[in-house]
Formats: C-alpha cells, structure tokens, sequence
C-alpha cells in the first residue's frame, strides 16, 4: 500500500498544484467574489476532479466509462469535456476583460470558430474514445490570441501593478501551457514512439506544475477585484 501511495505521488505530483490552487482561489475568494473570475474556483475544482477521474478510469480496470472490448481504460471523454468548457469559460473570461471592441469581436467570432471546429470533430473522431484534435487546436490558438490582445489591451490601460494582476498571472500561464502542450498531444496520437522517447508525459505534467504554479502566484499576489474593474 505505501508503495503504491508513493508510486501515486511521484508519477501524479502536479494534482498537488490543482489543489493548491483550489485552496488559494477560496481562501482568497472574497477578493474578487463579484468579478468576471468569480467561476474560477469551480473551473480549478472540475479541473481536479476530471484528473482523478482520468486517473481512476485509466488505473482500475473495474471502473470505466467506455464498454468496448479493449477500450476499458480510456478516459479521453472526461478530457474532452473538461476542454470544451475551460476553453469557453476563458473565452468568456478575457471577452469581459478586454475593452477594445475589435478585440472583443474577435474573440467572439474565435468562441464560434472553435464551437464549430468542435461538432466538426464529432464526425472526425469518436468523441468517446480519442482526443478531439481539430477542437483542442482551435481553442488553442484562439485563446492564445485571446491572451495577445489582453496583454495588449492591458499596456494601454494598466491600471495595477503587474504583480497584483491575477488574471495576468492567469494569462502567463495558460499562454506557457497551451503554447507547448499542443505539441505533446500530437505526438502522442500521431507517434507515441516520440512521445515515450522524449517523455514527453512528464513534460506534459510539468507544463501543469508550471500553469497552476502562476495561478497560485496570482493568488497569492492579487488585490481586491472589484465588479466593473478592468484586470
């Protein structure tokens, strides 16, 4: 038992990063409790819950979601869910975020593009079973862009000192993760000989270490958010 514990918390460090963040976004809450980051904590905890899910689905052969011979340990559907509704509620984050309305327009027409790229997918690849590669690259560029125009939007209207910016901690790193991580994906679906040779599962959890790393920053170093603030 301990050594399974152990072997646990090696190869699943970065849920401690998840759960730390979870604790600062609600120690932390009542400072921006009426802001456009209100949902953030209940984003962070489906977060945790989808990797313990994942986990279990893919560890235990007695709990699965897919009921196809051969397919019992795969847990891409709670991933794929978990996708669409952190990109859209991103997408939602820095459109009510960013005062520029050419920017704002853009991210909505990108919000549209990536639905769309998204029930394009179900007739690419089964939704149950694989990852939806022409979603996940939409919504990834388009929330790269959306993160562009806020730093943007950000320089010519700073109004906090960096530092006390959460979601400009937030931004840095969703811009590090979905910047890389991209890559990662790909090889493991298109050649996981790559993927195992480069290990690139390990650089996969440390790209979460790293993201939510920021988040805890962010949380950490934020001032009061007020309900019509800019940040």
């Amino acid at each position: 038992m301990d050594n399974e514990i152990e072997g646990f918390l090696f190869n699943n460090y970065f849920m401690f990063f998840y759960a730390l963040a979870l604790v600062l976004s609600l120690f932390s809450y009542r400072k921006y409790f009426d802001s456009v980051l209100k949902y953030l904590p209940i984003i962070i905890g489906y977060t945790l819950f989808s990797e313990l899910i994942g986990y279990i689905i893919r560890e235990y052969d007695d709990i699965q979601i897919v009921y196809l011979e051969g397919y019992s340990y795969y847990n891409h559907l709670v991933f794929n869910i978990l996708d669409i509704v952190s990109f859209l509620y991103f997408f939602y984050v820095f459109y009510k975020s960013i005062s520029n309305i050419k920017f704002k327009k853009i991210i909505l027409y990108g919000s549209v593009l990536f639905i769309a790229s998204s029930v394009i997918n179900l007739f690419i690849q089964d939704f149950k079973l694989f990852p939806q590669m022409l979603a996940f690259t939409i919504g990834s560029m388009v929330l790269i862009a959306c993160i562009i125009m806020y730093f943007i939007n950000l320089k010519s209207n700073q109004t906090l000192p960096n530092k006390h910016n959460l979601l400009l901690w937030i931004s840095i790193g969703l811009l590090m993760f979905y910047s890389l991580y991209p890559y990662i994906l790909y090889a493991g679906y298109f050649d996981y000989e790559l993927y195992l040779k480069f290990h690139m599962r390990q650089i996969h959890h440390l790209l979460i270490a790293l993201l939510y790393s920021c988040f805890i920053l962010g949380f950490l170093f934020m001032r009061r958010i007020g309900p019509t603030e800019e940040i």
